[in-house]
């Protein structure tokens, strides 16, 4: 017999996790979906292209549903837990993926020992190659964990952490390619002011990206150690690298990671 999740929010996450899920035969038979969202726009656009059903009543997916995916903002969640709250049991399993949402939080705005799983995803799972971390709440049960692994696999790789590690993964994965697309930005900008042509120096910045990481990651080679082998001694990396000490740059980026999980701390206040 097929479980029915409810996904609430057809936002990039919620749309990965369905688009995931659709697309692997072996969870396709295991799981049926369907999705809420308060955009008629994106209700009509998930339904045409995943045929599942969707709808705009957040009481009518959460009767109807085995696990509920919460893919809303941390902004909107006590609302929307609240407006289903006594269509949510014991027998229900919860994942969130609200950014600072603890699991304590869900569990006392719902006011009952409801099974909750935190997960921090990020934004390649839109395409497959996402990274998620998952954390269980005090009720989740080993296989509520297991389930979500499941899941999450099928959007990119899962690591399972204690939640209170979840906060440094908002800043560091969740938050990262943002962080990732401003540096190519400056690349590709620079690169067009030395007198590159924008498709070109976009071209070699993406590739420079991607081709760097799967280095690393498949020699295991530190950061480190790659830097020093790129940047030969008076050499154009050296004369670069010399710019980013004198301007502190790896202090900057420690600071606005820190400042990035000082906010995930604060919305868990919220």
């Amino acid at each position: 017999m097929a479980t029915f999740i409810g996904i609430i929010g057809c936002g990039n996450m919620g749309t990965a996790v369905i688009g995931g899920i659709q697309g692997n035969s072996t969870l396709q038979k295991k799981y049926r979906l369907m999705a809420s969202d308060v955009d008629p726009f994106k209700r009509k656009k998930i339904a045409s292209k995943y045929h599942i059903p969707v709808t705009e009543d957040n009481r009518q997916l959460a009767e109807k549903s085995d696990i509920l995916l919460l893919a809303v903002k941390p902004q909107e969640i006590h609302q929307v837990l609240t407006e289903m709250a006594d269509k949510i049991g014991k027998s229900k399993l919860i994942i969130s993926i609200a950014a600072g949402m603890t699991t304590e939080v869900i569990e006392k705005t719902l006011n009952s020992k409801v099974r909750v799983v935190r997960v921090m995803p990020n934004t390649p799972a839109l395409i497959g190659e996402g990274i998620s971390a998952i954390a269980g709440g005090r009720f989740a049960k080993r296989g509520d964990i297991q389930r979500t692994l499941e899941i999450f696999k099928a959007v990119g790789e899962v690591v399972q952490l204690k939640e209170k590690d979840l906060d440094a993964v908002t800043a560091l994965s969740g938050s990262g390619p943002a962080y990732f697309a401003y540096w190519i930005g400056a690349l590709v900008e620079q690169g067009i002011a030395e007198g590159l042509d924008l498709k070109i120096a976009l071209k070699l910045a993406l590739a420079t990206a991607k081709g760097t990481a799967m280095l690393l990651q498949k020699t295991q080679l530190s950061p480190e150690e790659l830097i020093t082998r790129v940047a030969s001694k008076g050499g154009t990396t050296e004369a670069a690298l010399k710019v980013f000490e004198q301007e502190q740059l790896k202090e900057k980026i420690k600071r606005a990671v820190h400042a990035a999980v000082e906010r995930s701390r604060e919305l868990s206040q919220m």
